[in-house]
């Protein structure tokens, strides 16, 4: 499980939303998320907006990853997320899960979606831990 929430908290990093290549090893070509604001998007859309993305002192924190199996190829992550924008502040408090599909040995991100939330105690932050994706 430690491997998939690596996996989830790169795809929250810019330099990897950057690499169309690393996006494409990553999230499965069918590819659906329904965002905070209730907007669909498929794997085309998902990644001409991260391509489009400005870099920013900001980042993601994350907590709280619960993993479960869904079937023995199919991992639910749930987790929390808030931005801090570098600057102190803290905010856009959300609820995350990620729906992975192994195929071939290779976990992609199948589904994702995002649900604004109340503040919450900030916890240990997940942080990136990119390395290259190997099969499973």
């Amino acid at each position: 499980m430690e491997r998939l929430i690596e996996l989830e908290v790169a795809l929250h990093q810019y330099q990897v939303r950057q690499c169309p290549d690393k996006v494409r090893q990553l999230l499965h070509p069918d590819f659906r998320q329904v965002g905070e604001s209730g907007n669909s998007y498929d794997f085309t859309t998902i990644n001409n907006l991260m391509q489009s993305e400005q870099p920013t002192r900001g980042q993601l924190h994350s907590q709280d990853y619960e993993c479960m199996y869904i079937e023995p190829n199919v991992v639910l992550i749930s987790y929390k997320t808030a931005w801090n924008d570098g600057l102190g502040h803290v905010g856009h408090f959300t609820k995350r899960s990620s729906m992975w599909v192994c195929t071939d040995g290779m976990w992609q991100m199948r589904y994702h979606q995002g649900t604004g939330c109340a503040p919450f105690k900030l916890g240990n932050n997940v942080t990136a831990n990119w390395r290259e994706h190997a099969p499973a």
